[in-house]
């Protein structure tokens, strides 16, 4: 099967993504398709949250780990296939693209297909939609702590009710 995933920022409304991957493929792979179409450097440390309908995290697949005991039930992207949640249309994930300063793209199954005689000639993961320029990636480097001193997991929270997150769907399939 392949999975079209629609990808989306509360940055900028005109921003989208269209990332079609097999679902026998990793988190991993989506990751480093993500950052491709993004022009990220995929080093940088992110980590997925298989989301509810509100955007509510419901479990955390990391890129790797940082402490093994704290994280020892946590899912590691190179060992998580896509098809692992069983994927269905309308499945939402939150993927923190910018780890230090809490930036997220979201993420939702917008399509599922069965692969046709034409998808062979292609390499897989593919961007099929590509709209506005990706939000700047920071670098810890780039961070002045002084502009996050205020903040607080709560006003993270809060932000997410800023953004129509319904406008995910407004692009066609």
């Amino acid at each position: 099967m392949i999975i079209k995933y629609r990808i989306i920022s509360g940055e900028d409304e005109n921003f989208v993504r269209d990332i079609e991957i097999y679902s026998d493929n990793t988190f991993l792979d989506l990751h480093m398709a993500i950052q491709a179409a993004c022009n990220y450097d995929p080093s940088l440390l992110t980590t997925f949250f298989l989301s509810n309908a509100s955007w509510d995290k419901v479990q955390e697949i990391i890129l790797e780990k940082i402490d093994e005991e704290s994280q020892a039930d946590l899912m590691l992207m190179s060992d998580t296939r896509l098809d692992t949640f069983t994927p269905v249309i309308g499945q939402r994930y939150i993927y923190i693209f910018d780890f230090f300063s809490i930036r997220s793209f979201f993420i939702e199954i917008v399509n599922i297909r069965e692969a046709v005689k034409e998808d062979f000639k292609l390499q897989f993961p593919i961007c099929t939609l590509s709209k506005s320029k990706a939000p700047e990636q920071v670098f810890v480097d780039d961070i002045n702590e002084d502009d996050f001193m205020d903040e607080t997991e709560d006003d993270f929270e809060e932000g997410f009710d800023q953004y129509d997150l319904d406008s995910i769907n407004d692009f066609d399939i």
